[in-house]
């Protein structure tokens, strides 16, 4: 098994390019870090570095090997860290974005968690709109938001929470339902959108997240809607589309607190192929903020027991 003593021996060997100068930096003897090199090497049954008279070059493997023991030793050095701000009870402030539906869902649970392991956190669940929340992240009035983030920004970087898909509702009753199909890349019946394309299609305002991937949709099934009818609440939509007013779409995620009727059916919509990510989104120079990569995991801890 490859030891702590193991990584540092290697690492500063490669850093120094000479054996000598690498026992000097671990008050070692050079034939004693010679020795412990070649057991390493012989118990791997591979060779780590090149003896080029006094030089000592990466092979490929010592490369592989530097960069692995690298990641590791960060690791160590963040975990070690985390550990010291939570016994020190660091206190922290955090002001989260959430859309408006994922407030109750993941917030609270997560607060909880987070206040476990910060008990002087102080921590704002800011809910609105996708739009809303990336001006406001780029401005440094957010610190994190959540959503589906269709479209990147180059100065954001984001990490996946899950993974959804867009769904249609319809009645059972409705011609459509019988054009479905199977695919094995889809959680429900898949639907082209054409055999609807006369319908009306009942629609979240532009401001919303989910209009992005309504149209997304529309898109790829080259319909341009002749009849329209604009809601704000995805609910609302839903049940004018149970009572045979039009067709409209949610994300397969908020079907979990939804109570569909008996008649309704279930159609997936779009690229069967699409996965559309729900997303921590950060700024780029915030990538190692040890409080951020906390509740980003807490939530994912959250999402995968629900």
């Amino acid at each position: 098994m490859i030891t702590e003593k193991d990584m540092q021996y290697v690492l500063t060997i490669a850093n120094y390019g000479n054996l000598t100068k690498a026992a000097n930096a671990l008050f070692l003897s050079q034939p004693a870090l010679s020795i412990h090199l070649k057991q390493l090497e012989t118990s791997l049954g591979i060779q780590l570095f090149e003896r080029k008279g006094r030089r000592m070059i990466l092979t490929y493997a010592g490369e592989e090997f530097v960069k692995s023991a690298r990641d590791i030793t960060m690791k160590c050095f963040e975990l070690e860290d985390r550990m010291i701000d939570i016994g020190k009870n660091v206190a922290v402030k955090l002001r989260v974005g959430y859309m408006v539906r994922q407030v109750e869902s993941l917030f609270p649970s997560v607060m909880t968690a987070f206040n476990r392991l910060y008990p002087q956190s102080v921590v704002y669940a800011i809910d609105g709109h996708l739009s809303d929340h990336e001006e406001q992240l780029l401005a440094g009035d957010l610190d994190m938001f959540f959503g589906y983030n269709s479209v990147s920004n180059t100065r954001l970087s984001y990490e996946t929470i899950y993974e959804d898909c867009l769904v249609a509702i319809l009645p059972k009753s409705h011609p459509a339902v019988s054009f479905a199909e199977s695919k094995e890349s889809c959680v429900y019946p898949w639907l082209d959108l054409a055999h609807v394309r006369k319908e009306r299609f009942i629609l979240q305002h532009s401001n919303q997240s989910i209009r992005q991937l309504e149209e997304d949709a529309l898109f790829y099934a080259d319909v341009l809607p002749e009849l329209t009818y604009k809601i704000s609440s995805i609910d609302a939509g839903i049940r004018l589309a149970e009572q045979g007013y039009g067709i409209a779409f949610t994300l397969n995620s908020y079907l979990t607190s939804m109570k569909l009727s008996p008649d309704s059916v279930i159609l997936q919509v779009g690229d069967p192929d699409m996965r559309i990510p729900f997303s921590a989104a950060f700024r780029k120079e915030d990538e190692n903020r040890k409080e951020l990569k906390e509740w980003i995991r807490l939530t994912k801890e959250l999402v995968s027991r629900q």
